[in-house]
């Protein structure tokens, strides 16, 4: 393959996503992710003179200044932390990141571009499948796996990445820190090759199938249901339908649904040895246990999510434009209430207590970690709603409407809708460069025409 401009680019995007999806590690506490983000970005500001047409440019000087006036507010006069200034810089990072990547991917991943990039995209699922499946077994049985560094989104354990579960079936996170990070950005893409590839080829769909179904993810399920109810109105409306599209749903519900607990595979690794006797009642049969999630039902919020529902709408009456790091501080407080609550009454009514004033800490057990650390919305539409005040979702309103009436409702436009839905649902409460990437990409193979690159 002769090296020129636009392989160069090319070679330098799947370098990056293949640190994006280093997510589960760092390198001199820097986290890997933040690398890769950083070099899409860079590539997108190298070429940032060709991207943006003059109408363009306003609009987003517009946009920014909204997002960055309160932001400034609270830096000058609410004596913001370093940790404040931190967490403000990496979230407009990201919002920028988001918007030169978007812009770039629609201006030069394109023509015969496009059929280059689905090359690569085989080989990086190729890859990243198969290593997510490895690391599932390896996990089970002791096997080398690579030091999982980097702290751990949840507020338990002194943020380490959880690798394993006593009473429930082992999942799949491959690089990853959690499950759902590794649907978040394996899922989209996986599906753009599919949607795209004209030659047919199971492997693909094989391999990644396998590796999301053994993330046991409910996240998935939904939006592979929804996939399906897409294709089926496709097939009705134009009589044909990409088998491997089947092959791929098929294989991620039945792993997602049937599961294998580690103990009960490993009863001696590494991690089942802390906990002897139970693992041996558990084992007290002989038998190899699957466990079903069949009867369970495929959207459920849980907890985490119900909370955060009822904060944004008992919170939508005062939302405003607010710095980014109040967001969820103002969550935090709202879930601690109860807790606090109870601290109180404690305190108040239990003449222990009287003898010495306690103060307001975590005890280290349930919900009262929700007094001392910081937890995320985790929905990218409360995020931004909270943060950026009524305009974020007028914005959204008025995309939609140009959306639709520039491009109709139809297949194509259905098709781009759902992959942007499937981001605004996921974990993650903010875009990046990733999603930017896609996002572009995406909209480059559904809306512009091309002329097929036959020497790839």
């Amino acid at each position: 393959m002769k090296l020129n401009k636009d392989t160069n680019y090319l070679i330098v995007i799947f370098f990056s996503v293949a640190l994006i999806f280093l997510d589960a590690y760092k390198i001199f506490s820097i986290p890997i992710p933040w690398i890769g983000m950083s070099l899409l970005l860079g590539l997108s500001l190298f070429e940032s003179r060709n991207l943006f047409t003059k109408n363009t440019r306003d609009i987003l000087l517009v946009l920014l200044s909204i997002v960055l006036i309160p932001q400034a507010i609270y830096i000058l006069f609410f004596e913001a932390s370093m940790s404040d200034l931190i967490y403000i810089s990496l979230r407009i990072f990201n919002l920028v990141s988001f918007i030169f990547v978007l812009f770039f991917s629609l201006y030069f991943i394109k023509n015969e571009k496009l059929d280059l990039f689905l090359k690569y995209t085989k080989y990086l699922i190729y890859f990243f499948s198969t290593l997510t499946i490895y690391i599932f077994v390896a996990q089970i049985f002791d096997l080398y796996e690579p030091l999982r560094n980097r702290s751990n989104t949840n507020i338990y354990g002194e943020s380490m990445q959880s690798i394993f579960w006593l009473s429930e079936p082992h999942r799949a996170m491959g690089t990853f820190r959690e499950p759902v990070f590794l649907v978040t950005f394996l899922f989209p893409i996986v599906l753009l090759y599919i949607h795209n590839e004209t030659r047919k080829t199971f492997l693909v769909p094989a391999l990644s199938g396998i590796a999301l179904g053994l993330t046991r993810s409910t996240y998935i399920k939904l939006f592979c249901i929804i996939f399906i109810v897409f294709f089926l109105i496709q097939y009705f409306l134009k009589r044909k339908i990409k088998y491997e599209f089947i092959v791929f749903f098929i294989l991620i519900f039945i792993f997602s649904t049937f599961g294998v607990f580690e103990c009960n595979l490993n009863p001696n690794s590494n991690e089942c040895m802390e906990y002897k006797e139970d693992v041996e009642n558990m084992n007290s049969s002989g038998e190899i246990k699957i466990d079903s999630n069949i009867d369970e039902p495929v959207v459920e919020l849980g907890n985490d999510r119900v909370n955060v529902v009822k904060y944004f709408l008992t919170s939508i009456k005062f939302v405003n434009p607010d710095s980014f790091s109040n967001v969820n501080s103002d969550f935090q407080s709202y879930s601690s209430l109860k807790v606090n609550e109870e601290m109180y009454f404690s305190n108040r009514t239990l003449p222990k207590y009287l003898l010495q004033r306690y103060s307001t800490e975590n005890f280290g057990t349930g919900n009262y970690s929700l007094i001392k650390y910081k937890i995320n919305v985790q929905n990218l539409f409360v995020f931004y709603t909270q943060a950026l005040g009524v305009i974020f979702p007028v914005f959204l309103f008025l995309f939609f409407l140009n959306f639709i009436f520039t491009k109709k409702i139809n297949l194509k436009s259905s098709f781009f809708l759902l992959i942007i839905l499937f981001f605004f649902v996921s974990p993650i409460e903010e875009v990046n460069s990733y999603y930017g990437l896609i996002i572009g990409i995406t909209y480059n193979f559904l809306f512009t025409d091309r002329i097929k690159y036959e020497q790839i």
